[in-house]
């Protein structure tokens, strides 16, 4: 689908979209294990993984988890000042697959120009870990990082959260958790083209479900492994829209993609934090498809990736 509601797929995006199709990546194969997919996918990635970003360096620490441990991936640009701030970055991929590997060049991108120190999180994956592994790896990595905060030079009072795709739904539901359980709240909260609502009912999932990167059939799957047939569509922990109250939470970036199937959730949750009273930021790059950060090689993409990084500057 090349237009949709008065938007225009940009060419170089849609190119990028059908190749990825007509190679096959990420499809899924039912002769397959879920670790072999994940290898698959991350074979079939690597052509466009990038060299590592010039002037910003990277740490690795191993964080203690209920029943494990996980990686949290610290990367910081060479100018960092002591005392600046951190945003806690959550990757996409369904909680299924992908990890810190895939959103490595996105997070030193924005540690060198939110001049901040970004820690990715190496979350444990569905089905093995399903839900609410992947939260509580989540609060536990945002608590080390803030217990840390000395060590680390960075200001315990501007650590912030973001995340893509399953990490914006990992990022809305640990503000929304925090907030229920009285803690600690981060600054401010980034969610670019979020999955909000595992109900899968909202008009862009019918309009754009199959034909680009992320379909309705993928969706279901990922939903079933995070969920494992459990009837959790509408707790609020798994669905942020179907929380009773959106009020107290932290100020907010919303990005959508006019060629994603999740746009319209996407939307309405930053449309219900406004009416709650939280500040928000919202922009639909509607010429976009799901996941166009990570294609920076087009113009129009780098303009968006630079537009989103000053919107969440200003919050951070």
């Amino acid at each position: 689908m090349t237009a949709s509601g008065g938007r225009v797929f940009d060419p170089a995006g849609q190119f990028v979209a059908v190749t990825a199709i007509k190679q096959g990546i990420f499809a899924l194969d039912d002769t397959k294990t879920i670790p072999e997919l994940r290898e698959i996918w991350r074979k079939q990635m690597k052509p466009f993984e990038k060299p590592a970003l010039r002037g910003v360096r990277r740490q690795d620490h191993t964080v203690e988890v209920d029943d494990g441990s996980i990686t949290v991936a610290e990367f910081f640009p060479k100018n960092f000042k002591p005392g600046g701030p951190a945003v806690v970055f959550f990757h996409g991929g369904g909680y299924s697959a992908l990890g810190i590997w895939a959103c490595r060049n996105l997070c030193e991108y924005f540690a060198r120009e939110l001049n901040a120190k970004v820690y990715a999180v190496g979350y444990r994956l569905a089905p093995e870990h399903p839900y609410p592994t992947q939260i509580n790896d989540a609060n536990t990595a945002l608590e080390w990082v803030r217990a840390n905060a000395a060590d680390f030079e960075i200001d315990p009072e501007r650590i912030s959260v973001a995340g893509d795709s399953a990490g914006g739904n990992l990022t809305a539901v640990v503000c929304l958790k925090r907030r229920d359980d009285a803690k600690w709240l981060p600054k401010a909260q980034m969610l670019v083209y979020p999955i909000i609502d595992y109900t899968l009912s909202h008009p862009s999932i019918e309009e754009l479900g199959q034909g680009h990167i992320l379909t309705t059939t993928q969706l279901e799957w990922l939903r079933s492994n995070y969920l494992q047939g459990r009837p959790l569509e509408k707790d609020p922990y798994v669905t942020p829209l179907f929380a009773p109250d959106l009020s107290n939470l932290p100020p907010a970036v919303v990005i959508t993609a006019g060629f994603d199937l999740l746009r319209d959730e996407g939307k309405a949750y930053a449309d219900r934090m406004s009416e709650y009273g939280v500040e928000v930021h919202y922009k639909e790059f509607m010429t976009e498809g799901h996941g166009f950060m990570y294609a920076d090689t087009t113009k129009s993409i780098k303009a968006a990736n630079a537009e989103i990084t000053a919107m969440f500057k200003q919050l951070i």
